[in-house]
Formats: structure tokens, C-alpha cells, sequence
């Protein structure tokens, strides 16, 4: 018996890893869209970092309005003001924004397709994947889509997303739009459809049906929805647009980093996004726009299918399962091979090990970070070489799991454990139905299968064949889910792979507990660690992380150095807002913006202007409490500052509503370039992310 339930295990990891294999970016051939051209363009955008404001900005700007143009679409730059579009009181990103709008005029519209990305990046990283990867699928889809469609397409190039989606916000709203956002958080991996607006059931239907490499599931995008997500997508949506948001997000330790570059772009993703982004125009751009909002579905993808159906079968499938999950309790009972007392006991105790298995995923990365303090620094939560740590946690959860069960099955027995852990799945199948709708599938499926694999176990001579038949849903959604996860990094990802390993082998369990698997991994566990610590080393081409910014205080004649983390008393006082770490450096002679009073009242209303003192991309002003502020006659609310990216060179005329008593305001700019301060020498083998230089003075109004 032990022999079949190791083909058994062996035939559902292949399962795994096909399900893997066949969703990974490259597996399947390509469609019009040339990749190749436009890795090109990914290299004419990411020459260097971009950031808004800085002549590189510029000059991509105008490359891609010169390529526009070239392809016989009406182009305009749309020069906007945006403000972040998020409740948020403290120092609020807004700015001067330059759109470019790429318009084809339809036939006979019913609507707006708009395909957008942004073209600015951060400081510091030269934005390939994020987002010139996007950007170069709006070109290489303007040069496919057919010149003649039905409804009017917009190329949409948004400017100052990575500051505070400041480009979407300025964007005007009119008439029934679908949107196809496309953007990265990472170098590599599949492009994953992860979130799509309300009301989207249609448009679903057409991606499922028209992308040629399917990814989504409605429980990653009901997550994200109770989760903060800041995308242009999330503006489109707000403002009423129909559409969807796609990412690929392997390779998270590139992330917003110098290595954000072509060289380490995956062409297989680029290719997949393009796949997808010109296969689902086609279809939009003669489809009825009108009648692209419907209801909401429930979707998740096997390999090279996107299965999707109403969300008003959600429920009755999940209780569907639950009813599954109880008549294998029956037919194990009435062939009296378990107790019920036991068995309920046995779906309390499968608690236990799910929950460890999460909180295992949610410290792995901490504990990581005990072993090498530098991964820290590491932005996504993501090391270089993630592979061993991955097989690491995996071991892990494994060992945890058998632990339990060894211990579990002298309480309830094995038989009930292994029913009890069908009906616990079930049941969380069904909660997850009701209070988050759109992600009970992956619960509801393995435990519908696993109870018909179990009933048939119970009948037929091939009692372990029956088993791993109805074990296979579990294997693809539940296993794949896992290891796809992973693409997230190990800080998040690790949680949802501990969370789905530990169901995962709940359901296993009618054939794990004929193989003895603690020793195994156990010592796995250990091996792969201590593999990953000897392989998983910096060097120049994968150096540490650091985040590194320099404020200097034009009024005392003082500076220092700051680094996000614990924050000291001065951290305000330098950055204008609290989380930096300060040590003493240097003082740079670099000049603060000019702040000018201009008129006063009445009350204690001040309108002044801020001017920067050459050309910077950032100026702004921070206070120690929020106060009502408006720029040039646009309102921010009540906030406790602002920082106004690519200022005009005359500046900004400010009005504030200052409380009583002489108020003090911090005036600043911001530059990028740590090497003007004096004596600084970057540390060997090490990333400076979003580099900053600031310069300010304190006004008391």
C-alpha cells in the first residue's frame, strides 16, 4: 500500500508541476504581436530612471509622441495638475503631468477602448517592466490593431503613476470605456489578470475566450479589493470605466530597483502580456461596449482554460461540496469505519495545522531576515535566487502537517482525520462563499472531488487510483495556486503558499499517512535552508538593497543621512514625516525654494509662493498638523503638506489656513542625485532605492 500511495503522491506532483509548466509565460506560441520589436522599444524607454520632472522624463515623452505619430493616430499631450486620489492627510504627492492621448476614431463607436500604461518610473530604476514593458504593448498593439475597427480606440501613456497616480486622476471621464491596464511587479513570470471592476461579467467572458494565455481568479481579485492597490487602474475604475488590471510580478527582488532594466526584462512575459493585450482589443474594438457590463462571475484558470461561471452558482456549488464532504462521512460510517464523534472532533483539530501553516508563511521571511540581516533592506520581500527558500518553507509546512498528524491521530484516528480534514475544507469553501464572494473555488472544487474520490474508494478494488482521481482538482488548484503564489515573494506569497500547502495536504491525507514524511522533511527543511543561505549570496551583479535619502537644513547649517525603518526625533524635522532613521552627514551647498508672502487674511489665511530655486523635479511644503491647502486655486483638503512634482519654474501660489501663534512650514526641493553631497562613496555591491536629495528651510508664519 505504501508503494501505491507513493505513485500516488508522485502522479499528483506531476499534476503540480504541469499545471505550473503550462502557465508560465512561453508555453504556448505566440500571435501577431512582435515581441522582439517591442523589447526595442522597451530599450529606447529604459535607457536610464525616468522619474517625473527630470529631462530623461522628457525625453521619453517625446520619443513615444514621435512614435505615435508615426503610426497615423491623433496625438495630444494633455497637461494636467494631479492630486493623489486616496484619503490621506500627510505631506500628499500632486504635480504637473503630461498625458499622452493616442486617438483612432471608430466607424460606428459604441464606446472607448483605452489600452494604458504609464511612462514614468521612480528614482533610481529605469522602469523596463514597470512599466516599459506596458508601454511598449500600447505601441506594438497600435502597429497590429486594424486600422478601421468599430469603436474609437485611445492609447493612453498616463504620466506620474509611481508619485501617486497623478496622471489618472488629471484623465477626462466620458461616455461608456473599457480599459486593458497593464503594469509589472517584477522582471519576470506569468501575466496574471488580478483584478477587474465591478460589474465585469461580460468582459470576463471575452478575456477567458480571447487570450490566448489565460491567468485570473476572482479570489486574487476579491482579495485585492479589501486591500490597498494603488494602480491607474484603480482611478479608471473609481471614475466608472469597465476593465481589467494584468502584472506579472516574478523576479520581485528587481522590483524599483537599477535592475529594473532590459537586460533583465523576461521577453516570454512581454510576450505574454502583448499575447493577451492584442488578442482581447481585437475582440473589444468590434464588440457592443454597451453591453460589456453584466454581472459578476467566478473565474480561475487550468491550464490553458479559464473556467468561469455566474456568481450566482457560487453558493450552490460551495454547499454543493459541503453536501459532498457529508456523505462521504456517511458512507464511511455506515461501512463503519469511523466514528462521528471522532470525525468531529478531527475537523476542529484540522484547524490547527492550516493555521500553522499560515503563520509559518507570514515568518519565514523574518526569520530570514535573523539569518541575513541585509534581506532587510530587500523592497519586495523577495531575495535574488527565491528557489531553495521556496522548497524550504514548502519542507516546512510539510513537517509541521505530519507533526500534527502524528500527534492528532492518537486523539480522533486516521481514517477520521482524513474525513474531517474533507469536511473542514469544505466548510471553509462555503464561509468563504458568504463573506468573500468569488474566492470559495479553490475550496469548493478540491473538496467536491476529494469527497467523490474518497466515496469511490470506499467501493472499488483500486482503492488508491480512486483517491488520486479525485485528488487532481486539489492538485491544480490548490498545488499550482501555491506555487504561482511564490511569484508575489516570499514575504506575501509565503503566507498564501502555507495557508494552501497545509489544505492541500489535509486533503492528502488518506495518502500521506501511509508514508512516514516527518523525518523527510524535516531534514528537507534544514538542507534547503542552509542550500539557500550558501547559494543566495550578493555580489555586483545581485548587490544588497539600500534605501538611502540626504536632507540638509539651509537655516541651521545642518544635514544628515536618512533610512526608512526606526524613526528618530529628527526624522520631521529633515523629511517631513515620521519612519527615518538619522545619522549626521555632510553640508552640501544646494539651494532651498524661495517662499514669499504674498498676502495675508482674512483670520489667519497666508497666500503665499513657493518658488524652486532652479530646475528641480520636486518642491513642496510640510507643517507639523494638517491644515486646509489649496495650489494654484486647487484644493487638497485639509493635509499636512504637500510635494508638488515637475513645478512650474515660476512656482506655485499656495493658500493656507494657518491655526493661531507664529505657525512653522517647512519648504523644501528634491532632487535625486546622492553624489552632490560631499565625500559620499556608495557601498560595494549596493542598490540605492528611490535615492532623494533634499534641501529646505523653516518659515514661521
Amino acid at each position: 500500500m505504501t508503494r501505491n500511495a507513493l505513485l500516488g503522491l508522485l502522479a499528483l506532483a506531476a499534476v503540480v508541476a504541469f499545471t505550473v509548466w503550462a502557465q508560465l509565460p512561453g508555453t504556448r506560441a505566440a500571435t501577431a504581436f512582435d515581441g522582439a520589436r517591442a523589447f526595442g522599444d522597451v530599450q529606447a524607454i529604459a535607457r536610464a530612471p525616468h522619474p517625473v520632472g527630470t529631462p530623461e522624463h522628457d525625453r521619453v515623452r517625446e520619443h513615444l509622441v514621435t512614435e505615435l505619430r508615426g503610426l497615423g493616430l491623433d496625438v495630444r499631450v494633455q497637461e494636467s495638475v494631479g492630486v493623489l486620489p486616496l484619503d490621506y492627510d500627510g505631506v500628499t504627492p500632486m504635480g504637473r503631468v503630461r498625458n499622452i492621448v493616442a486617438e483612432r476614431r471608430g466607424t460606428a463607436p459604441t464606446g472607448r477602448l483605452v489600452i494604458a500604461a504609464h511612462y514614468d518610473s521612480v528614482p533610481g530604476a529605469p522602469g523596463a517592466s514597470d512599466d516599459g514593458a506596458g508601454v511598449a504593448t500600447i505601441l506594438e498593439v497600435a502597429r497590429n490593431l486594424p486600422k478601421s475597427v468599430r469603436n474609437d480606440v485611445t492609447f493612453l501613456v498616463t504620466d506620474g503613476e509611481e508619485p501617486g497616480l497623478l496622471g489618472a486622476g488629471a484623465v477626462p471621464v466620458g461616455g461608456p470605456a473599457v480599459v486593458l491596464n497593464n503594469e509589472a511587479r517584477g522582471t519576470r513570470g506569468t501575466v496574471m489578470m488580478f483584478r477587474t471592476s465591478k460589474g465585469s461579467g461580460p468582459l470576463v467572458e471575452v478575456y477567458g475566450s480571447a487570450a490566448p494565455h489565460p491567468m485570473a481568479d476572482s479570489g486574487f481579485a476579491a482579495l485585492l479589493a479589501l486591500l490597498p492597490n494603488n494602480t491607474d487602474f484603480y482611478v479608471f475604475e473609481k471614475n466608472g470605466w469597465l476593465g481589467f488590471d494584468s502584472a506579472y510580478t516574478g523576479g520581485g527582488a528587481h522590483y524599483h530597483t537599477p535592475l529594473d532594466d532590459p537586460a533583465h526584462l523576461s521577453r516570454a512575459s512581454l510576450q505574454q502580456m502583448g499575447d493577451n493585450t492584442l488578442a482581447v482589443a481585437r475582440v473589444l474594438a468590434e464588440a457592443d461596449l454597451g453591453r460589456m457590463r453584466g454581472g459578476e462571475s467566478v473565474y480561475f484558470t487550468i491550464p490553458w482554460l479559464l473556467v468561469r461561471y455566474p456568481a450566482g452558482l457560487e453558493l450552490p456549488l460551495a454547499l454543493g461540496g459541503l453536501v459532498a464532504a457529508g456523505a462521504l462521512v456517511w458512507v464511511l460510517r455506515r461501512r463503519q469505519l469511523i466514528r462521528l464523534p471522532r470525525t468531529a472532533a478531527a475537523v476542529g483539530l484540522g484547524l490547527v495545522p492550516v493555521l500553522v501553516g499560515g503563520v509559518a508563511g507570514y515568518f519565514f521571511w523574518p526569520l530570514l531576515g535573523v539569518l541575513r540581516p541585509e534581506y532587510a533592506g530587500m523592497f519586495t520581500g523577495d531575495p535574488y535566487r527565491p528557489w531553495l527558500y521556496q522548497g524550504a518553507l514548502a519542507a516546512l509546512v510539510v513537517a509541521l502537517t505530519a507533526g500534527w498528524w502524528a500527534l492528532a491521530r492518537r486523539v480522533t484516528g486516521e481514517r477520521e482525520l482524513a474525513a474531517g480534514g474533507v469536511v473542514l475544507v469544505a466548510l471553509l469553501g462555503t464561509a468563504s462563499a458568504v463573506l468573500l464572494p468569488g474566492g470559495s473555488h479553490t475550496l469548493v472544487w478540491a473538496a467536491l472531488f476529494a469527497s467523490l474520490g474518497g466515496i469511490a474508494a470506499v467501493f472499488v478494488r483500486w482503492e488508491v487510483t480512486a483517491l488520486t482521481v479525485g485528488l487532481v482538482p486539489a492538485a491544480v488548484l490548490l498545488g499550482g495556486g501555491l506555487v504561482l503564489g511564490f511569484d508575489i515573494g516570499l514575504k506575501l506569497g509565503g503566507v498564501q503558499a502555507g495557508l494552501y500547502l497545509a489544505l492541500l495536504a489535509l486533503l492528502l491525507l488518506p495518502l500521506l499517512q501511509r508514508v512516514r514524511l516527518l523525518a523527510v522533511a524535516s531534514v528537507a527543511t534544514v538542507a534547503l535552508l542552509v542550500a539557500g543561505l550558501v547559494v543566495d549570496r550578493f555580489d555586483a551583479a545581485h548587490p544588497r538593497q539600500a534605501h538611502l535619502a540626504y536632507a540638509v537644513d539651509n537655516g541651521s547649517g545642518t544635514a544628515v543621512w536618512g533610512e526608512p525603518g526606526s524613526g528618530s526625533a529628527d526624522s520631521v524635522r529633515y523629511f517631513g514625516d515620521t519612519g527615518y532613521g538619522t545619522r549626521p552627514a555632510p553640508v552640501a551647498r544646494l539651494a532651498d525654494p524661495r517662499l514669499t508672502v504674498v498676502r495675508s487674511g482674512p483670520g489667519r489665511r497666508v497666500v503665499v509662493r513657493l518658488t524652486p530655486s532652479g530646475d528641480v523635479p520636486v518642491v513642496g511644503l510640510s507643517l507639523g498638523q494638517a491644515v486646509p491647502i489649496s495650489v494654484d486655486g486647487k484644493a487638497l483638503g485639509k493635509r499636512k503638506g504637500f510635494a508638488y512634482h515637475a513645478p512650474p519654474r515660476g512656482g506655485v501660489e499656495v493658500t493656507l489656513d494657518l491655526p493661531d501663534g507664529p505657525t512653522p512650514v517647512r519648504a523644501f526641493q528634491e532632487a535625486y542625485d546622492l553624489s552632490v553631497v560631499p565625500g559620499f562613496r556608495p557601498a560595494p555591491d549596493t542598490d540605492y532605492l528611490r535615492p532623494s536629495v533634499t534641501a529646505f528651510r523653516v518659515h514661521r508664519l
